[in-house]
């Protein structure tokens, strides 16, 4: 009989074979074959083997005979029933274990093997009680609306330093473990060294994006600045109770406005560069501290962050975290947005550089009395850094409680050379119980006070080379009308 013309639906040995449509020999249509077969006939069957025209849609099953259960197909695929489209002849073999569980209950004693390419549909990889659940060989893409969804208890191994998963912008990667069970993702047995396997990059924005419990063992092959274990590039994912160990580079990294959707209970350590690297200032955003644990990472135990500029008309907060955000290259705050920076969170600046508050932005960095706002350079060294350009109109802008320090940057008279130069141009806000120490030149430059109603108070100051307060009022044609002050109440007193 000709396997085209078939009936629309056949059942065999409980299990159903489905598939749309009816052929004849007439039909001028390209066809291919699926083959399936067993790995030991003795633990099992499959169905759903024959001809069919390109692109029906069809559904093939392994079904496990008493003793034994089906662990996966032969190009790593777990799901079953699994649906396949034709659009090419393929063949497969079902591979069994024994025991009946099909939950990693069972004694098989050969991971699952993958070349590496793509995938294309739905996957599961589940956990088949091995030390090894699956081995890696080469780079996996998930392309398409593909959901490849990680079961507890498995550990995949990277054959090479190739060996990697790159979701693409539609596909997901679900891998939620959990305590008892967390999954690992490691290189190979005999290269314990970090770098032994690439990443995980994550480009889609799909909600059921999640890693949990997880550990990542050894990763970041390529020591690049925009390399890490996990890299999310535009996309969104949420980071829950997972462990990175060892990095050849960063452990975390955020590009292109990349978010975290969650991020607690995590712990990064040992290395090589940044825990967490971000590309986009605005990434920084996304960060919470909420149990989350930074140790021995080899050169910068910082969140290192390139970009400088933050621009929206959002209320935003940059949450404290337990290790400080390192501004490489400054930060720049301009829009009408409110940027509020939480009690005991510590900001440092690359060489040089520093911070912008332009006048449409409400400033609030308000410390406490036991949990100072700490702003410094990434070296702790008297002019390491510049310090605050304050131009904000916002009258409610306030810094409080907070602690500059190494700053100062520059010559005398260029940007006054102070850890906060306030601007002339009707500045306002409040400076009160703030401390300045250490600068290269001033503790603070105020420009034409008599412009400006920033009030200052309960300010004081240490080891700052040129003096604590000084004042220009005539800093356009540079004559050299200055004068310097012990404290920032006494200039109040020129108005």
């Amino acid at each position: 009989m000709n396997k085209l013309l078939k009936i629309s639906s056949m059942i065999m040995l409980g299990a159903a074979v489905l598939f749309t449509g009816c052929k004849s020999d007439d039909d001028d249509e390209k066809t291919y074959t699926v083959t399936l077969n067993v790995e030991d006939s003795t633990m099992g069957t499959v169905v759903g083997d024959g001809e069919y025209t390109e692109g029906m849609e069809i559904s093939i099953v392994a079904t496990a005979k008493k003793g034994y259960h089906f662990t996966k197909w032969s190009d790593g695929n777990t799901s079953n029933p699994r649906t396949l489209i034709v659009n090419k002849s393929i063949s497969l073999i079902a591979f069994f274990a024994e025991g009946e569980s099909g939950n990693g209950g069972g004694n098989a004693t050969d991971p699952v093997s993958i070349d590496g390419g793509e995938i294309n549909e739905n996957t599961v990889w589940k956990d088949l009680g091995l030390p090894v659940d699956y081995i890696i060989n080469d780079g996996i893409r998930l392309n398409g609306n593909a959901l490849v969804t990680i079961e507890p208890g498995v550990t995949i191994m990277f054959a090479n330093n190739n060996g990697g998963i790159f979701v693409g912008e539609n596909a997901g990667l679900k891998a939620v473990g959990t305590e008892e069970k967390p999954i690992v993702f490691t290189g190979p047995t005999n290269n314990q060294n970090t770098g032994s396997w690439g990443s995980i990059k994550i480009t889609s924005k799909r909600n059921d994006n999640a890693l949990e419990y997880v550990t990542f063992k050894n990763g970041g092959s390529d020591d690049g600045k925009w390399d890490a274990v996990i890299d999310i590039e535009g996309g969104k994912v949420s980071i829950k109770n997972c462990t990175i160990e060892g990095s050849l580079s960063h452990g975390i990294m955020l590009e292109s406005s990349a978010k975290l959707t969650a991020f607690e209970g995590n712990k990064i350590s040992k290395c090589e560069a940044y825990p967490i690297y971000i590309e986009d200032a605005a990434s920084v955003l996304s960060l919470e501290d909420t149990n989350n644990t930074f140790a021995s990472n080899n050169k910068h135990n910082v969140v290192g962050i390139s970009g400088e500029s933050i621009s929206n008309t959002e209320k935003n907060t940059l949450k404290a975290l337990s290790i400080p955000y390192y501004f490489e290259e400054g930060l720049y705050l301009y829009g009408a947005q409110t940027f509020t920076i939480e009690p005991g969170t510590i900001l440092k600046l690359g060489a040089g550089r520093f911070i912008s508050i332009e006048e449409d932005v409400t400033f609030i960095a308000k410390g406490t009395a036991t949990a100072h706002i700490v702003f410094d350079g990434y070296e702790e060294e008297a002019g390491y850094w510049e310090g605050i350009r304050y131009y904000s109109k916002k009258a409610n802008s306030t810094l409080s409680y907070c602690d500059l320090k190494n700053g100062g940057y520059g010559e005398s008279d260029e940007w006054h050379a102070a850890l906060i130069y306030i601007n002339d141009i009707n500045s306002k806000g409040t400076i009160e119980n703030c401390s300045f120490s250490n600068s290269q030149n001033y503790g603070i430059c105020i420009y034409n006070i008599g412009e400006t109603t920033v009030a200052i108070s309960g300010d004081s100051y240490k080891d700052c080379a040129e003096g604590n307060v000084i004042h220009w009022s005539n800093y356009e044609e540079r004559i050299n009308e200055r004068q310097i002050f012990e404290n920032a109440e006494a200039v109040a007193n020129l108005k």
